[in-house]
């Protein structure tokens, strides 16, 4: 979703770029391969293997992925579950230690010019504990906690890439962009795929939260670019990138307007959302959609900068 665009945007302009995979033989990793990336196995839950990769590296891009046990009952992750623990919880403390090992690697990397660490705002904290549940953007937060605790040098020539809303989450599933469409008087919830849409049907999208802040909307794909701009702002920068700024209702009427079809924004609750999808999947994302509406995105984080606002 990210990696694979910054490799690109770094070989076009002559850089020398390794990947590092679990699997090297996958065909996204062949894929990688075929464009010049050097791939090179390791796992972010082992740390020395990333050490072995990226030692003698100017620049170390670095993200993770929240586990997909939440929506994946065959998830390998669930073996992880302590007792008393639930599926996000587990969650939150995989992607963190993923993260703290990423960063004790790169932390190894003599000559490292910059490290650009992908993350998200603290919902916990800039919500004042309001909501504590947005597991996968705290994780991330807190592997920035972790590295100016533990690794204040690193700390010093590190950047940070708060990636907006992906364009490309109603691929996901109703519970990442909660579309009902109305016929008949009659509500039931679909995916977004236009081929499903009838002539003369409506849309109502509900998202939870009590405010009308502006959302930061970005394409994934865009990645590289945003990158690559952080490596010519100074260290330290804190960027949150995105393509466009819209309120939800505004969002919809553009939305209406592109395909041709009937379309209204409504504000609901996160106890609603939590109910499209199990193990708590449906809180996680209901959570996260009135965190970005009560407190912004970026939690109004004042440290952040905007990437339409930074110039390199």
């Amino acid at each position: 979703m990210q990696g694979s665009s910054v490799a690109d945007v770094f070989l076009k302009a002559g850089w020398t770029v390794k990947g590092v995979t679990r699997n090297p033989d996958q065909p996204s990793s062949q894929a990688l391969a075929a464009r010049g990336v050097q791939i090179y196995q390791g796992d972010v839950n082992d740390t020395e293997t990333i050490k072995l990769v990226i030692q003698g590296a100017d620049v170390v891009f670095g993200n993770t992925v929240f586990s997909d046990a939440p929506l994946n009952p065959q998830s390998p992750d669930w073996n992880r579950l302590k007792p008393g623990q639930n599926v996000r919880e587990m969650s939150y403390d995989l992607e963190l230690q993923q993260g703290k090992n990423i960063v004790d690697a790169v932390a190894t990397v003599g000559g490292l010019e910059r490290f650009i660490w992908s993350s998200l705002s603290n919902a916990t904290k800039w919500s004042k504990g309001e909501y504590k549940g947005v597991y996968h953007f705290d994780s991330k937060a807190n592997v920035v906690e972790y590295m100016m605790e533990n690794h204040p040098k690193l700390a010093e020539k590190t950047s940070i890439l708060q990636m907006g809303l992906f364009m490309t989450n109603w691929k996901w599933g109703k519970s990442a962009v909660p579309w009902e469409k109305v016929r008949d008087c009659l509500a039931f919830v679909i995916l977004v795929d236009l081929h499903w849409q009838q002539p003369n049907g409506s849309m109502i999208l509900r998202i939870p939260g009590s405010g009308d802040v502006p959302i930061p909307l970005v394409l994934p794909k865009d990645t590289g670019n945003f990158v690559w701009s952080l490596i010519q702002l100074p260290a330290g920068t804190n960027m949150l990138a995105f393509s466009a700024r819209l309120p939800w209702a505004d969002y919809v009427k553009l939305w209406s307007k592109l395909t041709g079809i009937p379309a209204t924004f409504e504000k609901t609750t996160v106890a609603e959302h939590a109910k499209l999808a199990p193990n708590g999947y449906g809180e996680e994302i209901g959570e996260m959609f009135a965190y970005a509406q009560d407190y912004g995105y970026d939690g109004s984080d004042p440290s952040v900068v905007f990437s339409a606002d930074v110039s390199c």
